[in-house]
């Protein structure tokens, strides 16, 4: 038989701090994108730089639409009423 001896497998408490490690990173990273991120008011003006500018003027005038009124009539079965 081969005398060969495996490397030991992590202890409990290496997983756990590189865990730990990896988790305090990841929530470091996402702290910077949040302060290197343009706020709202940032956005919405840079929004507003880029829309153009469109006047608008009316060519012509149409007559007021006459009003119409709509009657909806309905009869209701009384033998479905029960």
């Amino acid at each position: 038989m081969s005398t060969y001896k495996f490397d030991e497998l992590p202890n409990t408490e290496s997983v756990a701090s590189l865990t730990s490690f990896l988790i305090s990173a990841w929530f470091l990273v996402a702290a910077g994108l949040m302060l290197v991120e343009p706020s709202v008011e940032q956005q919405q003006r840079a929004i507003a730089s880029k829309t153009p500018v469109v006047t608008v003027r009316q060519v012509a005038s149409y007559a007021e639409q006459p009003r119409v009124t709509i009657e909806v009539v309905a009869k209701r079965d009384s033998a479905r009423l029960s």
